[in-house]
């Protein structure tokens, strides 16, 4: 991915830390401009092709979550700065974390991707018994978590390089890469130093694990899903615990965005 003016900063401009927006809205314009066909670029020819569903699509959840979450963090922040109770802004703007949210699956639709998906929708993971099931399942659903998060970034490329400046943002190819992993295992990567945005990242990790506990859509077939928004909560807390979810920005999600003590 190549980076441009979009790098590793906290922006000084004044608008930078946003605290007074219309998520939904700004949402509906990011999706319109993804949602349908689109032109991509595949080496160098151009094509099309379509990600995202105008009737149906679990990503346009998951970015509204996403902004949300973003606000609230940045709300805190404002408010009640680096004292008591206080935390850090975050360091990329919202609009970039709702469409990182938007794309952070996008790797699902590369071709080294595909069939497993296809396969996996034709695999009945949750009625399955037995050892054997257990290992097919987790066999298949290793496959796709590993390949769609390498390949996320050749898909937002293919993107980018048919007219899309917007994803010149090296943050949004790391969250397609990092967004399944843990926080602990993102802020504390060794061989990299702990990654960059780890606390932005886990902010579209969250809105997505949350969505996958609370959906009924058949993309989310191998989570525990259509839980009510209190069992998801305490599978959030159970995750900060173990080290999945930042602290702070989990009870924020918790709290400010779903409304739960």
């Amino acid at each position: 991915m190549r980076a441009g003016s979009e790098g590793r900063r906290r922006s000084d401009l004044p608008d930078f830390v946003q605290t007074d927006i219309d998520i939904d809205s700004m949402a509906d314009g990011i999706f319109a401009r993804y949602a349908g066909t689109q032109p991509i670029v595949v080496e160098g020819i151009a094509a099309e092709a379509t990600f995202f569903s105008r009737d149906y699509c679990p990503d346009l959840r998951v970015m509204k979550l996403a902004g949300e979450l973003a606000l609230r963090v940045n709300q805190r922040a404002v408010d009640k700065g680096r004292g008591p109770g206080g935390i850090p802004p975050l360091r990329v703007t919202i609009r970039e974390i709702m469409l990182a949210a938007l794309l952070h699956d996008l790797g699902k639709h590369h071709e080294d991707c595909a069939p497993f998906i296809d396969l996996m929708a034709q695999t009945n993971l949750r009625g399955d018994t037995g050892e054997d099931a257990a290992r097919r399942a987790e066999y298949l659903l290793n496959i796709v978590r590993d390949g769609h998060c390498r390949k996320g970034p050749c898909m937002i490329d293919r993107l980018r390089d048919a007219d899309r400046p917007e994803l010149n943002s090296p943050f949004i190819a790391t969250v397609a890469r990092s967004h399944g992993d843990d926080f602990e295992a993102n802020r504390g990567r060794k061989e990299k130093q702990g990654v960059w945005w780890s606390r932005e990242i886990n902010v579209v990790t969250i809105a997505d694990d949350y969505d996958a506990m609370t959906s009924e859509g058949p993309e989310r077939a191998y989570k525990s899903k259509n839980l009510a928004p209190v069992d998801a909560a305490s599978l959030l807390r159970r995750g900060v615990a173990a080290g999945r979810y930042e602290p702070h920005i989990a009870e924020i999600f918790i709290r400010d965005v779903l409304g739960l003590e």
